[in-house]
């Protein structure tokens, strides 16, 4: 295995002393500017009921707790060490069930429908082996007028990495906005952002 597909491989699913000590903290670091402009695109209110997919490690969720201060915010992520991860973390606050993270998939989402006001995702798409089937999972489990927000790297920045080449799938926002559309969310606006590593796109999207 070449180091461009480890490295792929583990950005896709974190495992063993990488998945439980480095990443995390590398994509706390380098995902803080595309994870901030999320967490403004979303206009939190202290009692929404918020899910982010694919959690890393957490540094989404902490902004995230900060402004639901009466509401429930849910994280998931398909790596069991990311999952004990931000567990740990956030401890303080899955113990009393403000908090709740699971290990599961963004195609197969573990709650019911309708059941939260607003719903994100930042650099998981290239991952998510269904991406449509994904986007439909965040509309179902969104309340009516809930909105959702997916942050990515721009397509351009990601095709200069070695590892992209091994197993991402990549997106034009066009191609985001489309499968947004066809899902059902409604009134799809376009941010852009950018930091010293890349440029990067948020869409949201209304139920």
């Amino acid at each position: 295995m070449t180091l461009a597909q480890y490295v792929a491989r583990q950005l896709g699913n974190p495992s063993g002393p990488m998945g439980r000590f480095l990443l995390p903290r590398v994509w706390n670091r380098r995902n803080a500017a595309l994870n901030d402009l999320t967490f403004n695109e979303l206009h939190l209110r202290p009692n929404d009921r918020v899910l982010e997919v694919g959690c890393g490690g957490g540094y989404l969720l902490d902004r995230i707790a900060g402004a639901v201060t009466d509401g429930f915010i849910a994280g998931i992520d398909t790596s069991a060490q990311v999952v004990a991860f931000c567990q740990s973390r956030f401890r303080s606050l899955v113990r009393p069930g403000r908090v709740e993270i699971k290990r599961a998939s963004a195609e197969e989402l573990p709650y019911p429908s309708g059941f939260f006001t607003k719903a994100c995702t930042v650099n998981t798409l290239f991952y998510v082996s269904d991406a449509s089937r994904a986007i439909r999972e965040l509309w179902r489990v969104l309340a009516d007028g809930g909105e959702a927000a997916l942050c990515l790297t721009d397509r351009r920045f990601l095709e200069e990495r070695r590892f992209a080449a091994h197993g991402l799938s990549l997106y034009e926002a066009s191609e985001v906005q489309e499968m947004m559309e066809a899902a059902g969310l409604l009134d799809v606006r376009l941010s852009r952002g950018s930091d010293r590593w890349r440029e990067f796109i948020c869409l949201v999207g209304r139920k």
